[in-house]
């Protein structure tokens, strides 16, 4: 039996209905999941601490790129989460939205398709709303380099900080060579300890 040009249209239309009616009606929730149980091409949620961040810092000390995240929940394994391009910035500005920012040891939920690449089990993450931080475990304090000068320096090679520019100890170090703190502090918890000099003039 040969269709006319308008029942094969119509057959076509309703075809697309039903196909739109179906997808409304399918559960597309992911499935919660340890570490262990999942399997490639698993749509997952999984909860995990974070045991690393692969990341590119600048010289003050922030992130500029994330590589990937790396997430554990003692079950055996890990998973790598990588962002895409797409959202690595709002990704950035989203760890560095909580004091202090979401760091290693947080409990974080992450939402999408496992992968696996060279025995690797991963989760490209395309969609911010699929990253959620569920519990602050790291409370150590941010520090960052100052961008501008301070009165609080060192030498990038050396772990000897100043606080006099009378210091004739910081004054050989050459201004492309110098590094400068917020505070005494941040130098302290760097590693850097307080040029002998600059402390017998604090007396």
């Amino acid at each position: 039996m040969k269709l006319s040009d308008d029942k094969i249209k119509y057959i076509c239309l309703i075809t697309v209905l039903f196909g739109i009616l179906s997808l409304n009606f399918y559960n597309f929730e992911p499935k919660e999941k340890k570490i262990r149980d999942i399997e490639e091409g698993d749509y997952v949620k999984i909860k995990g601490y974070i045991q690393s961040m692969k990341v590119i810092r600048d010289w003050c000390g922030k992130i500029q790129d994330i590589k990937y995240i790396k997430i554990g929940d003692n079950t055996g394994g890990d998973l790598r989460i990588y962002p895409s391009k797409d959202i690595e910035k709002d990704l950035i500005e989203y760890i560095y939205s909580y004091t202090p920012s979401i760091k290693e040891g947080d409990l974080i939920e992450v939402v999408g398709t496992v992968e696996v690449f060279n025995g690797i089990y991963l989760i490209h993450l395309k969609d911010l709303k699929n990253f959620k931080l569920l519990e602050k475990r790291n409370f150590k304090r941010d520090i960052f380099l100052s961008p501008t000068p301070t009165g609080i320096y060192a030498s990038k090679y050396g772990k000897i900080y100043h606080t006099s520019n009378k210091c004739p100890y910081g004054k050989k170090i050459k201004e492309d060579n110098r590094i400068y703190f917020y505070s005494e502090e941040d130098a302290q918890d760097l590693g850097y300890r307080k040029c002998k000099w600059c402390a017998s003039k604090d007396d």
